[in-house]
C-alpha cells in the first residue's frame, strides 16, 4: 500500500544525497543547507511516498504565509520504481494532503526552449504526464536562474484563473528567495489569452 509522510531533516538529507543529485540537473538542486533553512522557517514541506516502508518517490512543496496555492518545487519517482505508475498514484494522493488549499502549481520546463531533440522529447513527455494526471497548463511562465518554465496547475479545493495564479506564484517566489535573488533571478510573466 502506498503511504506518504512529512519528512524530517535527516530523511531529507538522505534523499538529497541518494536521489536528488541524480534526479535533477545540478543547476536545479538547491543547497541542502538552504532546504533545511526553508523547512525551519515553515516555508518548505517535504514528503516521501513509501511502498512497504521503501521510499519510491518524494516531493517538496513551498507554501507562502497566507497562501492558498502551493508550489511543487521537486517531484521525482526513485529510479528503480519509474514506469510502474507511482508518479500518477502520488499525484492523486497529493490532492488529499491538505484540506485548506486551492491547488498546486508545478514548474515544467518549456519544451519550445529545449537545446536538443532529446531534451525536447523528455520535456514533452513530462508535460503529457502532468496533463494526463489532471494538471492544466496555464498562461503563467517563469524564468528561474535562466531556465524557462510553463506553470501547470492541479486544482484541489478550487480552480483559479491564471491572473490569480500569477499573484500566488509571486508570493511563493517571495517566500522562497531573498529579495535580491527574487528580483534578479526569478521572473514571472502572464501571457495574454489567444481567445
Amino acid at each position: 500500500m502506498l503511504t506518504y509522510q512529512l519528512l524530517t531533516k535527516e530523511q531529507v538529507a538522505d534523499i538529497y544525497h541518494q536521489h536528488m543529485k541524480q534526479d535533477f540537473p545540478p543547476a536545479e538542486v538547491k543547497p541542502l543547507m538552504l532546504i533545511h533553512h526553508l523547512m525551519e522557517k515553515g516555508v518548505y514541506q517535504p514528503y516521501g511516498w513509501y511502498e512497504n516502508d521503501t521510499l519510491v518517490a518524494y516531493s517538496f512543496f513551498v507554501r507562502a504565509s497566507q497562501g492558498r496555492v502551493l508550489l511543487m518545487d521537486y517531484f521525482a519517482v526513485c529510479r528503480q520504481y519509474r514506469s510502474q505508475g507511482y508518479g500518477s498514484r502520488c499525484l492523486a494522493q497529493m490532492e488529499t494532503l491538505w484540506t485548506d488549499i486551492d491547488g498546486i502549481l508545478a514548474e515544467v520546463e518549456d519544451p519550445a526552449r529545449s537545446s536538443s531533440e532529446e531534451e525536447e522529447h523528455t520535456r514533452r513527455r513530462r508535460v503529457a504526464f502532468y496533463q494526463r494526471n489532471g494538471l492544466r497548463p496555464t498562461l503563467v511562465y517563469s524564468v528561474l536562474f535562466g531556465v524557462p518554465y510553463i506553470l501547470h496547475y492541479l486544482p484541489v479545493g478550487q480552480d483559479c484563473d491564471d491572473a490569480r495564479l500569477y499573484l500566488e506564484l509571486d508570493k511563493l517566489y517571495h517566500a522562497l528567495f531573498p529579495p535580491a535573488v527574487h528580483k534578479a533571478k526569478a521572473h514571472i510573466m502572464l501571457l495574454e489569452s489567444e481567445a
